[in-house]
């Protein structure tokens, strides 16, 4: 996606991502029209074939473990700036669930319809003169997220059950899951957070657990994991290197937090995954 573009719309193979293995800056919708693939995302794998659609949320960690020949997809991928704004009114307990289970299989109608939504993007992705583009899309995702709220709501209670949260919380959650996915990398105490939210810790702590049964600390350990493991897997820096780009005070420092949340070291899982 281009620097200043808030979002992008198009066809691709992915085969970029056979190469590359990272935390993703965007999140996006995206529809395979072709052929298969296997995806891992934030270390779970996924089957990924014709008529099924894959959304990855911004801040995931994403790469193509195998895919077809013939594979091809359209996509749309936007800022995170654009899916907060789009998301606002969208219970977390929804965004949790998309998380949770990101490939949908669509029957042929709504196959169809998905493929009129996305020609109708790259229209407005084209029209770099009207001055409401981004506003006219970000008003389009909404609808698309309401819509698919709207289908997880038909679901059966014990599949989904919104929790009754106030917007207020769930503005709040937001905002703290977009200065986590922004500020993890050097700040890893609650406090931060809070501070920069203007509430207090216990308030904060409260809502994050009320949303997603963990504590706001967890939430922060578990995105410096998930990056510990990504720099690991797809690069060459030491342990040291890692514990510098983190704010660790230390190599040893960071070994014991890894080791805390994983049950290994740094070392005996890089050496695993060779």
């Amino acid at each position: 996606m281009v620097a200043d573009e808030q979002f992008s719309v198009g066809e691709s193979n992915f085969d970029f991502f056979e190469n590359y293995s990272g935390r993703l800056e965007v999140g996006a919708l995206v529809l395979c029209c072709k052929g298969r693939a296997s995806l891992v995302m934030d270390d779970l794998t996924y089957s990924f074939k014709r008529s099924q659609s894959f959304f990855l949320l911004p801040g995931s960690i994403f790469h193509i473990r195998q895919r077809s020949a013939d594979f091809e997809v359209r996509f749309f991928a936007f800022s995170p700036d654009l899916f907060t704004e789009a998301a606002y009114r969208i219970p977390i307990e929804f965004m949790r669930l998309i998380k949770n289970h990101p490939v949908q299989q669509l029957d042929n109608e709504s196959y169809k319809k998905l493929i009129l939504w996305l020609q109708i993007l790259d229209y407005s992705y084209r029209d770099r003169e009207n001055r409401f583009r981004n506003i006219i899309v970000k008003n389009r995702l909404q609808n698309a997220l309401l819509e698919a709220y709207d289908r997880a709501l038909r679901l059966p209670s014990a599949q989904f059950r919104p929790a009754e949260n106030t917007s207020r919380q769930q503005e709040i959650f937001t905002r703290f899951m977009a200065l986590v996915g922004t500020h993890y990398g050097e700040e890893r105490e609650v406090a931060y957070y809070a501070e920069q939210l203007c509430i207090s810790t216990r308030y904060l702590s409260t809502i994050v657990r009320s949303v997603t049964g963990n504590t706001a600390k967890a939430i922060i350990d578990h995105m410096v994991i998930l990056e510990i493991k990504n720099l690991l897997q797809t690069t060459d820096l030491s342990v040291q290197e890692i514990a510098y780009r983190l704010h660790f005070p230390d190599q040893s420092y960071l070994g014991r937090f890894f080791r805390k949340h994983t049950g290994e070291s740094p070392s005996h899982f890089r050496q695993k995954i060779k």
